[in-house]
């Protein structure tokens, strides 16, 4: 019994591990998309060159060392 309630505890911190590490993919993904998209959007409909994709794409670099930052301290 006491085996079994190891290995349910196993299989629950698997699954909470994974959870976590899907989410923090899906942060650091979306940041990037979300940047280049909008950095390209921005550019076409100021007809600028790709500065502001860029500019974004650096912020977007920040933010997510700020994520992984804070995900290293839980």
């Amino acid at each position: 019994m006491i085996a079994y309630l190891a290995q349910m505890n196993d299989k629950q911190k698997l699954i909470k591990d994974l959870i976590f590490g899907f989410t923090l993919a899906g942060e650091v993904i979306g940041t990037f998309v979300g940047a280049i998209i909008i950095g390209l959007y921005l550019d076409d409909v100021l007809s600028t060159q790709p500065i502001l994709t860029f500019l974004l794409l650096i912020l977007a670099f920040i933010q997510i060392i700020y994520i992984l930052l804070k995900a290293g301290k839980r």
